[in-house]
C-alpha cells in the first residue's frame, strides 16, 4: 500500500472511527461526564442564594459645581467647571468610600453580614434588630485562620469588607442617572443595607459640597467691593466734567475729524498759495515784456520836387532800354550805354531821396490788462498766506489738544478698565453670595441636588445560583470534555490495533490478520 494512502487514512477521521473511539473508551467518558454533572449540580444547588437589591438616584448637574472657597485672601473666586461625566463619577466614588461602609456596618451591626445562609430565615427580624440581638457572640473562624494561612480580623472588618465587595455603583450611559446595587444572601438585609447606604450618601454629599463660613466672607467682600466701586465711579465722573469729556470715543473722534479736516484744508491753501506765486511770477515777467503805450498810426511824405523829375527820367530810360532789347542783345553797345544811364539816374534818386516819418501812439491795453490781473493775483496771494498761517496755527493746536486728550484719555481709560474690573467681581462675587445664601439654606433644610428615582427593591427571586444556565452548562461541559477525554486517552494509546497501523509504524506489510472472535 502506498505511503501517502496510510497518511490519508491516518489523518482523516470517519464518523465510524469516532464512534470506535467512543466506544473503547465509553466508561471514561461516561464517569467523567457524570461527574462533571454531578459537582455542577451539587454545587448550584447547595451554593447560597443571593438577592440583590436595586436602586437609582437623579443627579441635577449645576448647584454644586462652583468652588466657594472662603480663605482665599486676594479677593479672587476659581470657577471650576465639572463637566457631567467628571462629577458623576466623582458621585460614584463618593458611594464607594470606605466611611459609607462603615456607616452601614455600625448602623446594621457586623454580625448582620457575617451570619451564614442557612442560619436565615423569612420569620428572621430586621437585619438592625438582628445585628443588635448578636451583637456579641463569638464570631465563627474561617479555614484559613485556623491553619494560619489568614490573619485574623474583627467582625467590623470582616463586615465592612463584605459590603465594600457587595456594593456596585455605575453611571447609565448618556444619563445622568446613577445605578446602585447590593447583594446579600439576604433580601431584606440587601434592601436595608442599600436603604441606610443612600441615606448616609445624601448627607455625606450635603457635607462634602459645603464650605463653612463662606455666606460671611462674600458678604464682606460684597461690601468692601461695593465701596470700591462707588470711589471708582465718582473719580471717573469728576475727570469727566473736568476735561469736559462725555464719551472718550466721541470726543477722540471729533479732535481726529478737526485735526484732519484743518490738515486737508491748509494742504488745499498750500496748492493754491504754490500757484498764484506761480502766476505772479509769470505776470510778472509778462508785464515787463510789455510797454505801457503802443504806436497807433506811423505815415512817410516826400518833400523834394527834383526826385519826381530823376524818377520821371529813369521811368522813360526803363521804356528806352525795352525798346532797344527789342532790336539788340543785351552786349550791344547801345544797350550798355543806356543801362549806364539807368545805373546813373538810380544812385542820383537814391541819394537824392528825403523822406518824413510821422509817429501816433496810445495807451497798451494789453499792458492794462496784464497789469490789472497782477494786481488782483497779488491780493489773492497775499490772502492765501494769511489763510495758511491761520491753518498752521489752529492745527498746532488742535494737535496740542489731541496730545492733552490723550493723556486724559489713559487716565479715562484705566479708571474705566478698573471699574470694569470691579464691576466684573462685584458682579461675581454676588452671585457667589446669593450661592453661599443658597447653600447655607439647602443646607439647614437638608436640600441636595440628588433626587431618588428609585428606592432600594425588595427581591424575592435570588440572582444567584442560575439553575438552569448552570445545568446547561455543567451538561455541554460534560458531553464535550467526556469526547476530549476520549480522544486524549485514544492520542495517548500505542498498541496496534489495525494492519494499517503495522504498515505505518513498522514499515513492515501485513502477511495476514485475525478477526475479532465474539463468544
Amino acid at each position: 500500500m502506498p505511503i501517502t494512502t496510510i497518511e490519508k487514512r491516518t489523518t482523516e477521521l470517519s464518523f465510524r472511527d469516532v464512534y470506535h473511539i467512543l466506544f473503547r473508551h465509553k466508561r471514561k467518558v461516561i464517569l467523567f461526564f457524570l461527574a462533571v454533572f454531578i459537582t455542577v449540580t451539587l454545587g448550584t444547588f447547595l451554593t447560597p442564594k443571593t438577592y440583590r437589591s436595586e436602586a437609582k438616584l437623579f443627579v441635577r448637574i449645576g448647584r454644586e459645581s462652583v468652588t466657594l472657597d472662603p480663605t482665599v485672601t486676594t479677593g479672587q473666586i476659581v470657577s471650576v467647571g465639572q463637566s457631567r461625566e467628571s462629577e458623576i463619577n466623582s458621585e460614584i466614588e463618593i458611594l464607594k468610600s470606605r466611611e459609607l461602609s462603615e456607616k452601614v456596618v455600625d448602623a446594621i451591626g457586623p454580625a448582620v453580614f457575617l451570619r451564614r445562609p442557612m442560619e436565615m430565615t423569612e420569620n428572621d427580624p430586621s437585619p438592625a434588630e438582628a445585628g443588635r440581638e448578636t451583637r456579641g457572640k463569638i464570631r465563627q473562624v474561617s479555614l484559613l485562620e485556623r491553619i494560619g494561612l489568614s490573619n485574623p480580623l474583627e467582625d467590623r472588618e470582616r463586615a465592612i469588607l463584605t459590603v465594600v465587595e457587595n456594593l456596585k455603583a455605575e453611571a447609565q450611559k448618556n444619563t445622568n442617572i446613577l445605578f446602585l446595587s447590593y447583594e446579600a444572601e439576604n433580601p431584606k438585609l440587601a434592601q436595608d443595607a442599600l436603604n441606610k447606604l443612600i441615606v448616609f450618601y445624601l448627607e455625606r454629599h450635603i457635607i462634602i459640597h459645603r464650605t463653612a463660613g463662606s455666606y460671611g466672607f462674600f458678604d464682606k467682600e460684597v461690601d468692601q467691593i461695593r465701596n470700591q466701586l462707588t470711589k471708582g465711579e465718582e473719580e471717573l465722573k469728576n475727570l469727566k466734567k473736568e476735561k469736559g469729556v462725555g464719551s472718550v470715543e466721541e470726543k477722540r473722534k471729533i479732535i481726529l475729524e478737526r485735526i484732519r479736516s484743518l490738515q486737508q484744508e491748509a494742504e488745499l491753501t498750500q496748492a493754491a498759495l504754490a500757484a498764484s506765486r506761480a502766476k505772479v511770477k509769470e505776470l510778472k515777467d509778462k508785464l515787463a515784456a510789455l510797454s505801457p503805450n503802443v504806436v497807433m498810426q506811423q505815415t512817410q511824405s516826400s518833400s523834394n520836387y527834383g526826385i519826381e523829375l530823376i524818377r520821371a527820367r529813369l521811368y522813360e530810360l526803363r521804356l528806352k532800354e525795352q525798346g532797344l532789347l527789342t532790336k539788340y542783345n543785351e552786349t550791344s553797345m547801345a544797350v550798355r550805354d543806356i543801362r549806364r544811364e539807368i545805373a546813373g539816374a538810380q544812385a542820383l534818386l537814391d541819394k537824392e531821396v528825403s523822406t518824413r516819418t510821422e509817429v501816433t501812439t496810445g495807451i497798451n491795453a494789453t499792458y492794462e490788462e496784464v497789469n490789472r490781473t497782477l494786481i488782483m493775483e497779488m491780493a489773492n496771494f497775499s490772502s492765501l498766506e494769511s489763510k495758511a498761517k491761520i491753518l498752521e496755527g489752529q492745527l498746532t493746536d488742535a494737535r496740542g489738544e489731541l496730545k492733552q486728550f490723550i493723556d486724559t484719555e489713559v487716565r479715562i481709560v484705566s479708571l474705566q478698565r478698573d471699574l470694569s474690573l470691579q464691576v466684573a467681581k462685584y458682579s461675581k462675587y454676588t452671585e457667589n453670595l446669593e450661592q453661599a445664601r443658597i447653600d447655607q439654606a439647602l443646607e439647614m433644610n437638608k436640600f441636595s441636588n440628588i433626587s431618588i428615582v428609585q428606592q432600594p427593591t425588595l427581591s424575592r427571586k435570588p440572582v444567584r445560583p442560575r439553575k438552569v444556565v448552570n445545568l446547561s452548562l455543567g451538561l455541554l461541559i460534560g458531553i464535550f470534555g467526556g469526547i476530549g477525554l476520549a480522544f486524549f486517552f485514544e492520542r495517548a494509546d500505542h498498541t496496534l490495533k489495525k494492519p494499517e497501523d503495522v504498515e505505518e509504524r513498522l514499515k513492515l506489510p501485513t502477511l495476514a490478520t485475525i478477526s475479532k472472535i465474539t463468544k
